[in-house]
């Protein structure tokens, strides 16, 4: 196969510090390459310089064998589709596929003509949107196939996807490597990332692994064993096969008895003191809507229990008061302040216990050394506590969410989607404090659409299916087969 794309030498710095160092690669037509790689390792920054958002500092970029300065992505039929979504939220969803080519003049636009396009783009993908349907209206995962399709409409010979899967149920997952093998065939590049390594291996032909901005390998994946792949990456073995769950105890921690809304019906649930419960379920299943509904940022009929007491009234500070927290699944939009040091992120949740009104003016005292001690316990990789939070990595801003609220000392926690766009030794972290959580007598709800993420950590899993709890399994009867065939309706 043909090279369309070649990396020579690629090199990117910021403030003098080189983030990609020395990048050497091909990807060729109608191959697959994994770019693979921690948070941090220089992946983003890759894509960036290949799609053209970034020009790099050494180094050269070619297609078909001519060097270019900087990649034009319509030119040269590049296109991203990056984990930021790059959606109007307020424009329809024939609006956003077309935006970059609406059909018609300036004066006067074919909307039938733009109305077809997205028809035959969404047809394509084989997920049923209302094409006129306004953006902010859809579910994570809709926006994620509408920004697949956007890239695709102008990407014929790279298409870069940068997390796609993070957001999207099994079934849609699964069209999308339909699509990719699709794409494949007619010649179209492609690089993956992602931080799931069954997918990986499942739609890759090839990997470039990243650390610390480094190249440290490249190759065909047929040789080489996906814990050979996880050391390249990390720089250590990470083994989830073997975690051990501490029993839970008898004591009640939560109780839902017939949680109801217009999202799900007749919840009935416990969770004991140092029990882990997964909620599994495809999107649109209101697992989300459950969580939320639990910590009172929802309305909802029904009776929440916390230590055997109804929550009354049933609000985020009542349930705060009881020593309840929450993890948003979006943890840019809900959970962090971005712009705001780390030091502030991490001391939200509490942030009263550091209040002294005495001190001159007013102030706070002891934040500092809190922030550094969660730093320390939760390995995050930050060069300071002053350091912004959206400078940070995906994985590094995910605990700097949990730790806020571990500062808090929890006695339950309603975790969404807790790894969500995180790299494996980032994961295999997150899960670890999670376990250690339910070992110090802390319950655990955690909403995942990674069903291995639930078999490994949790002590017993409730499936979800259109607003309904159609199942539960104890960890001794964990069957990944039986839990899609329920999540999907697909079991007799």
């Amino acid at each position: 196969m043909t090279a369309v794309f070649s990396v020579r030498g690629l090199t990117k710095q910021f403030a003098g510090k080189r983030v990609v160092d020395g990048l050497d690669f091909d990807v060729r037509a109608g191959e697959i390459v994994a770019l693979v790689g921690e948070n941090g390792a220089g992946k983003s920054t890759t894509k960036n310089m290949l799609c053209g958002l970034l020009e790099p500092s050494a180094g050269q970029v070619l297609v078909d064998g001519v060097a270019v300065q900087r990649i034009q992505p319509q030119a040269h039929g590049v296109a991203a589709v990056h984990q930021e979504l790059s959606l109007f939220p307020s424009l329809s969803v024939t609006e956003n596929l077309c935006i970059q080519a609406l059909p018609g003049h300036a004066a006067r636009i074919d909307w039938a003509a733009a109305e077809r396009t997205a028809c035959e783009q969404l047809e394509f993908l084989g997920i049923e949107i209302d094409p006129f349907a306004i953006v902010e209206s859809l579910g994570a995962g809709q926006q994620q196939i509408v920004e697949i399709a956007k890239a695709l409409l102008s990407a014929d010979r790279l298409l870069i996807l940068d997390e796609p899967t993070t957001s999207l149920t099994a079934p849609e997952r699964e069209k999308l490597f339909e699509i990719m093998q699709r794409l494949k065939a007619r010649g179209v590049a492609m690089i993956f990332i992602s931080h799931f390594m069954d997918e990986i291996y499942r739609v890759s032909d090839s990997f470039v692994c990243l650390r610390d901005g480094h190249q440290v390998g490249t190759g065909s994946l047929a040789g080489v064993a996906r814990g050979e792949l996880e050391h390249l990456m990390v720089g250590r073995s990470i083994d989830e096969t073997h975690r051990e769950l501490a029993a839970p105890t008898d004591d009640e921690a939560i109780r839902l008895d017939s949680l109801d809304s217009d999202d799900f019906a007749q919840v009935s649930l416990r969770v004991a003191r140092g029990e882990i419960l997964g909620i599994a379920g495809l999107m649109g299943a209101g697992r989300t809507e459950l969580a939320e509904a639990i910590f009172g940022l929802r309305p909802c009929r029904g009776t929440v229990s916390v230590g055997g007491e109804p929550v009354v009234p049933l609000n985020v500070a009542t349930m705060m008061s009881r020593g309840v927290c929450y993890l948003p699944e979006d943890r840019r939009t809900h959970g962090l302040f971005l712009n705001r040091p780390v030091r502030e992120n991490l001391s939200a949740a509490g942030i009263l216990r550091f209040v002294r009104r005495w001190l001159p003016g007013f102030g706070f005292r002891g934040e500092r050394v809190e922030a550094l001690r969660i730093v320390e316990r939760l390995a995050i990789s930050v060069p300071h506590v002053e350091s912004r939070v959206a400078d940070l990595s995906g994985g590094n801003q995910q605990k700097v969410l949990l730790g806020r609220w571990l500062a808090t000392e929890p006695r339950a926690c309603l975790l969404d989607e807790p790894t969500k766009g995180v790299d494996i030794g980032a994961k295999f972290d997150i899960h670890t404090r999670i376990v250690e959580l339910a070992r110090a007598g802390t319950a655990v709800i955690v909403v995942s659409s990674d069903l291995p993420e639930l078999l490994g950590i949790a002590h017993r899993i409730a499936v979800m299916r259109k607003g309904r709890i159609v199942g539960e399994f104890a960890r001794a009867d964990f069957d990944s087969v039986n839990i899609i065939s329920l999540a999907t309706g697909a079991a007799p």
